[in-house]
């Protein structure tokens, strides 16, 4: 989470393996990303881009099916099921045989999410130390599409895949992460559990804003903007 130009994108790269770190090193299950074969990699860690840009004529189902290429030696079988699997999990299962380029934004974004979750879709449903990078995968979308994407990347987690999401939504965020990161021109503003993360004060440091933290009925936790923050 941050503000534009923070670094959230640049970071996502860095964990993707698309750019090197100046310092450290990015593993996955113990072993650097520069030891992966690049197809073991790729059925192990999938990558939502914040634009996914399709220059081709290409059907939803076909273009799903694109995340299941590391697996071209798999069953057929298994390949469709993983296909028709995704398709349904973000409420496009009648889509399959559409025009992926007569789609709507929005329907364009979840058949791209659908694309990594047909990546890492395994059969008995087990994390297996597999890794979601998400970069604002709610782009797009009306708030029904929203609270259904952000649900569905919360019980992604559950099941023990490791995920990473670019929000700009910190309300999403207190209602569906478990820590958070927070940043402010490359610098981390605070990390750790999310409801210490996005507390009033780092919030007003990271996006120059004071903010109430509101709890409404069902105990959910809102943030709400109050005012640009003053300066001095």
């Amino acid at each position: 989470m941050g503000p534009n130009g923070s670094g959230k994108s640049t970071l996502l790269n860095v964990l993707s393996g698309d750019l090197w770190p100046h310092s450290g090193s990015v593993e996955i299950a113990g072993r650097p990303l520069a030891a992966w074969d690049a197809s073991d990699l790729a059925m192990r860690r999938a990558v939502l881009p914040q634009n996914s840009h399709v220059a081709f004529p290409i059907t939803v189902g076909d273009l799903v099916a694109i995340g299941r290429l590391p697996y071209r030696h798999g069953r057929p079988g298994s390949e469709r099921a993983a296909v028709a699997w995704a398709l349904e999990a973000v409420g496009l299962g009648s889509f399959s045989h559409r025009s992926y380029h007569r789609l709507s934004g929005g329907e364009r974004q979840r058949v791209q999410f659908a694309r990594v979750l047909a990546q890492i879709w395994s059969p008995d449903g087990a994390g297996n130390d597999r890794v979601l990078l998400l970069d604002e995968p709610t782009n797009n979308l009306d708030p029904a599409q929203r609270l259904g994407i952000m649900r569905l990347v919360r019980q992604l987690a559950d099941q023990g895949i490791a995920v990473v999401v670019v929000l700009h939504d910190l309300s999403e965020a207190l209602r569906f992460a478990d820590s958070g990161l927070l940043l402010h021109c490359g610098k981390v503003v605070a990390q750790g559990v999310i409801t210490d993360v996005l507390s009033p004060a780092h919030i007003a440091s990271a996006f120059e804003v004071e903010v109430g933290i509101l709890t409404d009925q069902q105990g959910l936790r809102h943030v709400a903007v109050v005012d640009q923050r003053r300066a001095g």
